[in-house]
């Protein structure tokens, strides 16, 4: 089985050069006629070197339609794009090397501490996507008991695999998530395949959307407020947990 890596606004997708299953893979092979491929640091926008990690951004060369110029997708690809010939297949063209994960969602979420200590969500997309117990899933963010001024919960929906009970994947999911980034859903909620679909937008998004920020526009206008009127050195964004571990978000200024 080999992956493939694509998005919407490509119109085409990459695959792996096939590869024995004692040996790493050789990267996703790019087509270098049908578009331009560049690796940038996601902060400040900067072309990076051969091999370095970063946001990948694209470019297409025979798209017809609604055409993107230098299109950035949000995407993290570990090893970078590497240029030298593939070690399985021998053909000399550029190629995407690493893992991919999606930053883009996670950058909303605004959730940077945890007990004093910085957390990578993006390892949060690792856990649910590398969990076999999950076909699809959803992270929501909403206030408790929808008021403004509660603290934020986490509320995981997904559909999973029906061949396990409800009490094995919550105990799963629970459990991963505690121990690659020490907190847990403050709920998880099962969805069958419709329910789902429409959770994630698929027919009316141009994306999935993976991440859904249900929080009261009160809330958020009062937070952007307490920000941009505070010096950089003195906002503080929070996140503790309760003795179960459970999520609370809390933004002060």
């Amino acid at each position: 089985m080999l992956a493939t890596y694509g998005f919407t606004e490509a119109k085409m997708a990459w695959a792996e050069c096939p590869f024995p299953t004692d040996a790493a893979p050789s990267g996703y092979h790019l087509y270098p006629d049908l578009g331009i491929v560049e690796i940038v640091d996601p902060k400040t926008g900067l072309v990076l070197g051969e091999g370095e990690p970063g946001e990948i951004v694209f470019t297409p060369l025979e798209a017809r339609g609604s055409v993107v110029l230098r299109y950035r997708t949000g995407d993290l690809v570990e090893g970078g794009l590497v240029y030298g010939p593939c070690p399985h297949c021998g053909r000399t063209m550029p190629r995407l090397l690493g893992k991919i994960s999606r930053s883009s969602e996670f950058k909303a979420m605004q959730l940077d501490k945890i007990k004093g200590t910085l957390v990578d969500f993006n390892q949060l997309e690792t856990i649910l996507d590398d969990a076999p117990s999950v076909i699809s899933w959803q992270l929501e963010i909403r206030k408790a008991n929808d008021d403004p001024m509660e603290l934020d919960e986490l509320i995981l929906h997904i559909r999973k695999n029906p061949d396990l009970s409800d009490e094995k994947v919550t105990r799963e999911l629970n459990s991963r998530c505690l121990e690659r980034i020490e907190i847990r859903p403050n709920r998880i909620v099962f969805h069958d395949a419709d329910e789902m679909n429409e959770l994630l937008g698929i027919g009316r998004l141009l994306k999935e959307q993976k991440v859904a920020d249900n929080r009261p526009k009160t809330a958020a206008v009062a937070t952007t407020k307490s920000v941009s009127t505070s010096p950089p050195d003195s906002e503080v964004s929070t996140v503790t947990s309760d003795a179960s571990g459970a999520a609370n978000v809390e933004v002060k200024s």
